[in-house]
């Protein structure tokens, strides 16, 4: 039944992308057909050309170069070929205006998709001797001739750069994507496991280490780690499923927060920590993604008490205003020494808030360790964006 169901999930989301990439490939050619008809109608058709024969040229020409920009980005070498050819014959002819606009559109789709960062010495000679030629024995004076020349080499040269710099964005965007989604992945990642191992290590390590421990105390320990290997296991088979399809992480939320907090201060109960849960009915009605990010900071925060503080006990205390919901994470364990080094948890717990436009701060002492957290209930980006 499993195998079923992700088979026909991994069947829709592949239905949907290739839907969407249907849909794609429709808009970039109906954007390349109306720019071109736009030029070919402006530049071509606003001459007038010698003769019925002559205009039937100009039609047979303008329509091949602007079925050139149309298969641009499928065949970008093909249609800067085929543009720059009709081009040329037509300013051979004398039947059209166009400073090879349509080409540029097709050399601006070649270095999108193979152009590096110098202006290729092929295509430039290529431009150059197409320009020349369709300059000198073009239908028009000197001055025209040479004010075309001009005008089309600029033309290629721009659309060669924005090319490029568009595939360098393209590149930049792409790379800063997949950073950000391995950093999130290892943020989840670390949140479902670290919680639930760590507790495992601390009744392991007291099962191993305590010699007075009768066959159902230990019974009793071994039930406990499994249930907390199941339930890790569960979460992570829930983020790997997320992963897989386009479901957004926060419609997964639909855990009440209190009871999810009521398991983390029960699996922090097992490994000998009592946990004082101090929170407000309302915690369950909270957007589902600052329920989320609430949950995290405090099983982590909670998960740092069982493995580093040596506590006995952890209060829980979370408050909410009209305008944020206030956490506060504090244990009576021995504290560190010195200044706080942020691992990948704290890090993750500022991360968290902070992709809310909340904030997190840690505090330590001889007396115990805090952390406390502000997430605000309207949704901000650190820039101030909404």
């Amino acid at each position: 039944m499993g195998a079923s169901s992700e088979g026909a999930d991994r069947d829709l989301h592949d239905s949907r992308s290739r839907g969407f990439s249907v849909l794609w490939i429709r808009s970039r050619l109906l954007t390349s057909l109306l720019l071109g008809f736009a030029v070919f109608v402006g530049l071509w058709l606003t001459v007038t050309p010698d003769g019925v024969i002559a205009r039937w040229a100009q039609l047979a020409l303008g329509a091949i170069a602007v079925t050139g920009v149309m298969v641009s980005s499928r065949l970008p070498l093909l249609a800067v070929i085929v543009t720059a050819a009709a081009t040329a014959c037509a300013w051979l002819l004398g039947v059209t205006a166009d400073p090879f606009v349509l080409t540029g559109f097709a050399v601006f789709g070649l270095a999108e998709t193979r152009g590096g960062r110098k202006f290729p010495w092929w295509m430039f000679a290529g431009a150059f001797v197409v320009v020349v030629a369709s300059a000198i024995f073009g239908a028009e004076g000197a001055e025209d001739r040479f004010r075309g020349m001009l005008l089309s080499a600029l033309v290629l040269s721009v659309a060669w750069v924005l090319g490029v710099r568009t595939r360098e964005v393209k590149r930049e965007a792409a790379a800063r994507s997949r950073a950000e989604e391995r950093l999130r992945l290892a943020r989840d990642v670390h949140d479902v496991l670290s919680h639930s191992l760590g507790s495992i290590g601390v009744q392991a390590g007291v099962a191993a280490h305590v010699t007075v421990l009768g066959a159902d105390d230990l019974r009793e320990v071994l039930r406990g780690i499994e249930s907390d290997v199941r339930l890790s296991l569960s979460e992570l088979k829930t983020l790997l499923q997320l992963e897989r399809s386009d479901i957004e992480a926060d419609d997964m939320a639909s855990s009440p927060l209190s009871a999810a907090l009521a398991g983390v201060a029960l699996t922090a109960e097992k490994a000998g920590v009592a946990v004082h849960l101090d929170t407000e009915q309302a915690i369950d009605v909270l957007p589902a993604d600052v329920r989320t990010t609430v949950l995290r900071i405090v099983q982590e925060a909670v998960t740092n008490v069982v493995r580093h503080a040596s506590a006995s006990s952890v209060a829980v205390t979370l408050r909410i205003s009209s305008e944020a919901v206030t956490v506060g994470v504090e244990d009576d364990g021995q504290g560190a020494r010195g200044e706080i080094r942020p691992g990948h948890g704290l890090m993750g717990m500022r991360e968290r808030a902070e992709l809310l436009g909340g904030t997190v701060d840690f505090t330590s002492s001889t007396s115990g360790s805090t952390v406390s957290a502000a997430v605000p209930l309207q949704r901000r980006s650190v820039g101030g964006q909404g």
